[in-house]
């Protein structure tokens, strides 16, 4: 059987998923990816690039929590010969829109079996308008199965129209292998005692990893973690990994602080990440809208303790208060105040930590593979039913 996977990218921590796809007894998988950029050496998959477009564009949420970010969007304008020369019998296409039109055009000419892999989460930032709802409606209602990344996937596709029986959970996964393996060549100790003499950070550090924009809550963290008992914040580091926009907002809070209390290192590549993991004892994750949260699923694995905003895709999956961390709503500022509270004077972190390492194993992109392979078999099967049938 001939697997087209249409996506943008190959990221490095989507190659160990794509990888056990490409095993799947029967498949020939190929991968057709908008962009080369990001794509790693050595990934062992069969990837082809096609011809297309390429524009960053700005989208918002709607209502009281409106959060805006830029996105990169790909018209490719050479899928259509791409599949024709390899002639699928099922394409897989991420996200709704152009790509998937044209996968639905080609899959119609070809008799193949499309299946749509969603993005959709509860609070996913967007600015479709009602045309656009209806296209979207029309593609998801047009495929054969949809692939979603957890529960809050699953009710967002439920609302659009799709039935239970035509969606297939593959919550999202990181490269589980690669972090197990960095992790255990860090030393903790060794890399708190070189953020404290290098950057003034105290024994017990919270983390934030990932892009100082607006929608990942910067602004109401900061204004939390300003209004916590001085005796809490005294024992602690604020620190952001990553840059962004927000970069200066971060600055002038640290400077309104003592030395070491909220410090933040530019973005690091991501293989340094693991040493933050490490060293610190609590991830701070205050999406206010997003797909998914992959640093959720890292820190996981390096046993980090997680402060999850209630607005992530993730936090239906994989958090689970009093077993890996806690979860909260970014957008009620007392409620989020008396989450940091809770998390930061928790006796019971390395209890924690474990559920967090247990949490991780459950969440390999084996298991994000396997939700795939049920979605491809379920269109098959409704593919040979509809042969039957004429």
């Amino acid at each position: 059987m001939r697997v087209a996977l249409l996506t943008n990218i190959l990221p490095g921590y989507r190659v160990p998923v794509f990888r056990a796809l490409a095993e799947t007894p029967g498949w020939q998988l190929r991968v057709f990816l908008s962009s080369g950029s990001e794509q790693p050496a050595n990934h062992g998959l069969h990837v082809e690039i096609v011809k297309g477009l390429t524009f960053r564009r700005r989208i918002e949420s709607r209502g009281r929590d409106a959060a805006a970010q830029l996105v990169t969007t790909h018209v490719p304008w050479g899928l259509p010969g791409a599949l024709l020369r390899f002639r699928p019998d099922v394409v897989i296409s991420a996200e709704i829109g152009w790509r998937t039109l044209l996968a639905l055009a080609l899959c119609h000419l070809l008799g193949a079996q499309l299946v749509i892999w969603s993005y959709h989460s509860k609070t996913s930032v967007t600015s479709a308008g009602r045309a656009l709802r209806a296209v979207r409606r029309r593609l998801l209602a047009s495929a054969a199965a949809v692939i979603g990344m957890g529960r809050q996937a699953r009710e967002a596709l439920e609302a659009l129209g799709v039935a239970p029986a035509r969606i297939f959970d593959a919550p999202n996964a990181h490269d589980h292998d690669a972090f197990l393996a960095a992790r255990a060549c860090v030393e903790p100790e060794a890399v708190r005692r070189a953020l404290a003499e290098g950057l003034g950070c105290r024994d017990r550090i919270a983390l934030v990893a990932g892009r100082l924009v607006p929608v990942k809550g910067i602004a109401p963290l900061l204004a939390a973690w300003e209004r916590l008992p001085e005796k809490i914040r005294d024992e602690w580091t604020l620190l952001f990994v990553g840059s962004g926009p927000l970069v200066s907002m971060i600055e002038e809070a640290s400077a309104a602080e003592p030395d070491g209390a909220i410090v933040n290192v530019p973005e690091v590549e991501h293989p340094e990440l693991v040493d933050y993991y490490a060293a610190a004892r609590l991830l701070i994750f205050a999406s206010l809208a997003g797909t998914w949260g992959l640093v959720v699923n890292e820190a996981f694995a390096c046993g980090l303790p997680v402060l999850c905003s209630r607005h992530a895709g993730c936090a239906d999956d994989l958090m689970r208060p009093g077993e890996n961390g806690w979860l909260f709503d970014p957008t009620e500022p007392e409620e989020f105040v008396s989450a940091l509270r809770e998390a930061l004077c928790d006796p019971e972190l390395e209890r924690l930590a474990r559920g967090a390492r247990s949490t991780a194993e459950r969440f390999r992109p084996e298991a994000m593979a396997a939700g795939f392979r049920r979605a491809v078999e379920y269109a098959r099967r409704t593919d040979r039913r509809a042969s039957r049938a004429r």
